[in-house]
């Protein structure tokens, strides 16, 4: 089959993403990397490596005073996350211990 116009691969992969729908995923995958840039990489790195399920992001913290002052400015740390995506992708942030 000859093609009559060409596209770029970005329009290509654009495509594809939208027909598999997978934007949300991507979205979750980039508010995971964005956690250190956020927190901050002295207190990240006190933290496991989160992890995002349907909106929720899942984030381990050994230490409770940690865990407790996270869990106060878990709202603000949603926002700022949800504001360098461009979208509200993160609905909730849980801290486990």
């Amino acid at each position: 089959m000859k093609r009559t116009e060409s596209q770029s691969i970005g329009d290509i992969l654009r495509l594809a993403l939208q027909e598999n729908c997978m934007h949300t995923r991507l979205d979750e995958c980039r508010a995971v990397e964005l956690w250190q840039v956020i927190l901050g990489a002295d207190l990240a790195r006190l933290c496991r490596r989160p992890f995002v399920k349907e909106g929720v992001m899942c984030v381990g913290v050994p230490d409770a005073a940690l865990r407790h002052e996270l869990a106060m400015n878990r709202s603000r740390l949603r926002e700022a996350i949800n504001r360098e995506i461009g979208k509200e992708t993160i609905i909730e942030i849980r801290f486990i211990s």
